[in-house]
């Protein structure tokens, strides 16, 4: 038989129950509402990366887009940087903005500045980018540097042989050639200093300076005419003419050496037994590509292609000597490929079609790059013209002048340059400062995330 339980200690159960579950109540509570606190958290933590890395990716954009503007514009519109008011790609204070295509929350602001190089065949600029999106916001800077040194192209003249005739006057420019020189007194040079070296403007040959007639790549090393022949004219003195040339009879001079010590004072590039450059002395052909920074094929087949491709969407690809000159207006970076070796072997394209219509006038923010493959090139009439020019045959590619008296700004390179009749030569800083961008190699020297 069971014992009644007492009404009070019914009561005292149930309230005790009552207070368990308002306790759990109370419990599940507190643990419901710290997990939406931690899963908003964890929500807000996601968002907060995936819009930091959202922006990294706007910054790391910028970065790509101000590397297409240095291969596609090169170094012009930066010299004012940070400061410029025209071009926001020099601006640090109103730098260029852009939206990221296909979104609509990430943009990238981002501003290139020039730094100190102390190689004259490269330029060196400091991309600083900031990448935004959403709450999130990445800066990150890169430095880059624009080569001629990859490529190995002259800043100036350079040919395999050069002869001198005529009435030739060359200024502030320099001819380098793995050949002989023929008729060297020929060729008078003017200006104080060559623009692209700063040395004074002369003629490096790793073969033998001659004033005597001939053609072609070789001559006797016991040439009767040899400026270097007599120790007398290995170091002339202050002043004279041809002081400044150099060969591979040249000698040790103490004054050269003294003032441009870069180029002329005592060097042993290769580390072996002997000084490969002295005075004016050069041993050989790897001294002078060495000394300064060229290449006697500079062009590989990578690059061509590269070029034929430019020239093609360009609509400035040719096969034939004729052609149509860009409009300066239209490419202001015209590059202009005549593809002879198949089609037109040997074939000669007369530059007087161009006229005037690609001079400095001034100092216009534009680039010629006149690539000619198989065939020979003739500076003509009496326009001016403002280019880079690269003839790639070694059986053809020659540079020679026809009628009138043409003005050439510019770089050359050859297999062969014939500097008879009237013909002016020059470089200067414009044409330097607009050198065609399809002539540099970008490289990327350092990448950082400033806010790491």
């Amino acid at each position: 038989m069971r014992t009644p339980v007492p009404h009070a200690a019914r009561a005292r159960d149930e309230g005790a129950a009552l207070v368990i579950t308002l306790m759990v109540m109370a419990l599940v509570g507190v643990l419901t509402t710290t997990v939406l606190s931690v899963t908003i958290s964890n929500l807000g933590s996601t968002r907060r990366a995936q819009d930091s890395a959202r922006a990294l990716d706007a910054a790391d954009a910028g970065v790509t887009q101000a590397i297409a503007y240095l291969r596609s514009s090169g170094s012009r519109g930066l010299t004012c940087s940070p400061g410029c008011t025209t071009n926001p790609w020099g601006s640090s204070s109103a730098p260029m903005t852009q939206p990221v295509v296909g979104s609509t929350d990430q943009r990238f602001e981002a501003w290139i500045a020039p730094l100190p190089v102390a190689d004259d065949r490269s330029l060196r600029y400091r991309i600083t980018s900031r990448g935004l999106a959403g709450q999130g916001r990445r800066d990150v800077q890169v430095d880059v540097t624009l080569s001629l040194r990859e490529l190995g192209l002259p800043l100036g003249i350079f040919a395999r042989s050069v002869q001198g005739a005529g009435t030739p006057d060359l200024r502030d420019i320099s001819i380098f050639t793995t050949g002989c020189v023929f008729n060297r007194t020929k060729i008078d040079f003017f200006g104080d200093l060559d623009a692209a070296y700063g040395i004074p403007p002369a003629v490096h040959s790793s073969k033998v300076i001659t004033d005597g007639n001939g053609s072609g790549s070789s001559c006797s090393p016991t040439e009767t005419k040899a400026i270097h022949k007599t120790a007398a004219g290995r170091c002339r003195a202050s002043g004279a003419t041809l002081r400044w040339d150099q060969d591979s009879q040249g000698a040790a001079c103490a004054a050269l050496a003294a003032a441009h010590p870069a180029y002329y004072q005592a060097q042993n590039l290769d580390a072996d037994a002997a000084n490969d450059v002295d005075g004016t002395y050069l041993q050989d052909d790897a001294a002078l590509l060495d000394l300064f920074g060229l290449d006697d094929d500079p062009l590989p087949v990578d690059k061509l292609e590269e070029l034929r491709a430019v020239a093609r969407s360009q609509r400035s690809y040719f096969t034939t000597r004729n052609y149509t000159v860009p409009n300066p207006a239209v490419t202001p970076d015209a590059v202009m490929f005549f593809d002879l070796a198949t089609s037109d072997p040997g074939g000669v394209v007369d530059l007087k079609g161009l006229g005037s219509t690609w001079a400095q006038d001034g100092c216009k923010q534009r680039s010629l790059l006149i690539v000619i493959d198989g065939g020979n090139v003739r500076l003509n009439g009496n326009g001016e013209v403002a280019a880079s020019i690269v003839l790639t045959s070694r059986t053809y590619g020659e540079v020679d002048k026809g009628s009138g008296t043409p003005d050439f700004v510019g770089t050359m390179f050859a297999n062969t340059v014939n500097l008879a009749g009237t013909i002016d030569l020059s470089l200067n800083a414009c044409f330097l400062s607009n050198l065609s961008p399809s002539l540099y190699a970008v490289v990327v020297d350092d990448y950082r995330e400033l806010d790491r």
